[in-house]
Order: C-alpha cells, then structure tokens, then sequence
C-alpha cells in the first residue's frame, strides 16, 4: 500500500513537472507579430499587431506605454465594439477591427505621440499575450545656403532644420578655410544645425560650385551653389515639397532668409 501511494506521488509530480516544462513552450509559440514604425509628423500613423497563432481572444487592449504605469488608450471586443478612452477621443481609432490582428491610426501625429505601445490580447486558456510596437516621428529637412562674397573674404552658411537633427558637411576645396557649427533645439521638436565657412582667400572659391551635404536619417543630399566673382550675395533655399504640416519646422529658416533679403535690399 505505502508503495502504491508513493508511486502516486511520483507519477503526480512529474506530471506537474511536464506541464511547467511545458508552458513556455506553449506560450513562446502565441508570439505576437508587431513592427516598429517611423512616421511624419502631423501625419497619419499606423501600428500593427498579429497573433502569429489561433487564440480564442476575447478582448484587445492598446495601452501607451510611460514610466510609472501603462496606460489605457483603446480596446475592441465583440460584445462593446471600439471603446476609445476620453483622453484620446478624436485623436486614435482601431481601423482594423479583428481579435486577431489589429491596427490602430493616429489620425495627426504629434511629438506626444512618439512612444512604445503594448497590443495586449486577453485570451481563453492562455491570459493574456502581449506585443510592443514604437512609433518615431521625422520631419524632412528644409535646407538654406548662402554665400557672402566680398575682395578680402568669403562666407558660406548652410542651416538645415529637421527632426532628428541633421548632420552637415563640405565639399570646399582649398586652404585657408575655418568652420564653425551651432545647434538650436525648437519647441516644435525640430533641431536646426548651422555651418559657416569662412575662406580667407575667396579668389579659390570663385567658379567654382560650394556643396553643402545634409545627412538625415542615414540619406546624404548634396545642396550646391555657384560662387560667382559679379555676385556679393547670393540666397538659395531649398524645401522638401513632401513635408506635409510641418511648415512651422521651417520657420527659423525662413525668418533667417527674409533678413538676409532685407539686408541686400538696404
């Protein structure tokens, strides 16, 4: 008797044993299938999430993931439809309604809107399965080059403004040639970055083309102007006709070239 209960015992065990042995592996195959999404600003955004595997889910919850606590933004279920939280009415919406896969689209992406976000599927049997997507906002670059021409020097400035914050470089070839940068950080989460050459010998310089390379988001663009001997000032600005919204990103730029006019004009 005292044998058959021990037997028992072991069997019930290692049956317990199996099931916790079992478990990661069962759930490590409910995978959720997200992906992270770079987005213009004051654009539409998506972000998308799939169970790689059939679950009976009965709810989908996106939450805003923040330092102390996630929080709640939106759900879909079958019984309550779409339930968007008051903070974020009019701002998000699930467009892809499933308990499978689902998708939700900030209609007008703002800098508040630049986070990580948990899909969580609240599944029968298995609880709850969860995937993270990031949203990262850009802003495309608005370019000015100019060049200050006299008998004794010559300057050229380039200022890029863009989010993140573009890198510049020279194609100038010469001696005598210093450069200096500044960086200004805008409210509107664009950063523009301004650098002066100053040639000492500007006789070098003229004829030729002063190329001012703009790297962003790992693409470099070359921006060129003719330095020209009958020219003491020439503006040359070029804007990205794909930027969408984001007209006040350029507005440094802009104020920068109307004084610049002004002061050609006086």
């Amino acid at each position: 008797m005292q044998c058959l209960v021990f037997r028992r015992l072991v069997c019930h065990l290692s049956t317990f044993q199996l099931i916790w042995f079992l478990a990661p592996l069962i759930l490590c195959r409910a995978q959720v299938v997200t992906q992270d999404v770079r987005g213009l600003l004051n654009t539409p955004a998506s972000l998308r999430c799939s169970l790689k595997n059939p679950q009976e889910v009965l709810i989908v919850t996106w939450q805003k993931i923040k330092a102390v606590s996630p929080e709640n933004m939106i759900t879909y279920s079958e019984n309550h439809g779409v339930v968007v939280q008051p903070a974020y009415k009019d701002k998000i919406n699930i467009t892809q309604l499933g308990l499978m896969n689902s998708t939700i689209t900030f209609w007008n992406t703002t800098l508040e809107d630049e986070a990580c976000y948990k899909c969580l599927f609240n599944t029968f049997g298995s609880g709850k399965i969860s995937g993270i997507a990031c949203l990262t906002l850009f802003v495309q670059p608005t370019v000015f080059l100019h060049y200050k021409l006299s008998e004794d020097h010559l300057n050229i400035t380039c200022s890029a403004n863009a989010r993140p914050a573009p890198m510049i470089s020279w194609k100038v070839f010469g001696s005598g040639i210093e450069n200096s940068t500044e960086i200004v950080s805008h409210p509107n989460g664009t950063t523009s970055v301004t650098s002066i050459l100053q040639i000492k010998d500007p006789k070098t310089q003229v004829g030729k083309d002063v190329i001012c390379q703009v790297l962003h988001l790992g693409t470099v663009t070359d921006y060129r102007e003719t330095v020209n001997k009958g020219k003491r000032f020439s503006v040359v600005t070029f804007v990205d006709t794909h930027l969408q919204g984001g007209e006040c990103s350029a507005e440094p730029l802009g104020l920068l070239a109307k004084k610049l006019v002004r002061q050609r004009m006086g």
